[in-house]
């Protein structure tokens, strides 16, 4: 178990690795994004600050830093987390309230989609990172990745001018193979929402419902860009 002062040093240490990877990040011309084709007409409901986050893709990276209210899941999310850890950290194992994080928006060279990475800076841990990448199939569907071709197809919706991302099916992909996942075998229906609360600021909330097991994670938190 780590000191508060080790803690922090890490916390600090990761934090400024971050503005600095900012600061250095390349400017490139912006693409319109999949969300914003996916929803069609309807991205006309989206409120219009979720639109100018939302509307592009772009090689620049994006840091939204704020803080985790909630960060809660059960037994069985417990177990499903530790199982991830063998496909890069998808899920965190841990529970708290008003846990600092950090989520940055970035693409990589080359390579398609938009990469989500989350740092959670849980009190007398080292900072825990959650990756994955967002981007169309090539069926036209939204996919959210992890590692080791694990993901999730996702449907996009508006809902009183909030955007909503809500899993259909979980996969594995084996090369040009895609193999639909039982739904018992998954943590649950994914839903996230994206909520704007003016002045720059917006509720992050997501949660993951099992068939049997009930919901397995659940988290929200207010966030900023830096």
């Amino acid at each position: 178990m780590q000191t508060h002062a080790e803690t922090q040093f890490f916390e600090d240490q990761h934090k400024l690795e971050i503005e600095q990877n900012l600061n250095r990040d390349m400017a490139s011309d912006n693409e319109e994004s999949t969300i914003k084709k996916l929803l069609g007409d309807d991205w006309q409901l989206l409120h219009p600050n979720i639109q100018q986050r939302f509307a592009t893709e772009t090689t620049k990276s994006i840091c939204y830093r704020g803080t985790m209210e909630k960060v809660e899941c059960s037994f069985f999310g417990k177990l499903f987390a530790q199982f991830t850890r063998l496909i890069a950290n998808p899920l965190t194992p841990y529970e708290g309230k008003n846990i600092p994080m950090d989520v940055i928006l970035h693409r990589k060279e080359g390579l398609a989609g938009v990469y989500w990475q989350r740092t959670y800076y849980y009190p007398n841990r080292t900072p825990y990172q959650v990756t994955s990448v967002k981007r169309a199939d090539h069926f036209g569907n939204l996919t959210e990745c992890v590692g080791a071709g694990f993901g999730m197809v996702l449907n996009v919706s508006t809902q009183n001018g909030n955007l909503h991302f809500r899993s259909t099916r979980y996969f594995w992909e084996i090369g040009k193979f895609r193999i639909p996942l039982p739904h018992i075998l998954t943590p649950g229906e994914t839903l996230v929402m994206h909520e704007d609360l003016g002045n720059g600021f917006f509720r992050f909330t997501i949660s993951m419902n099992h068939i049997w097991l009930g919901t397995t994670f659940y988290q929200t938190g207010i966030f900023k860009e830096i």
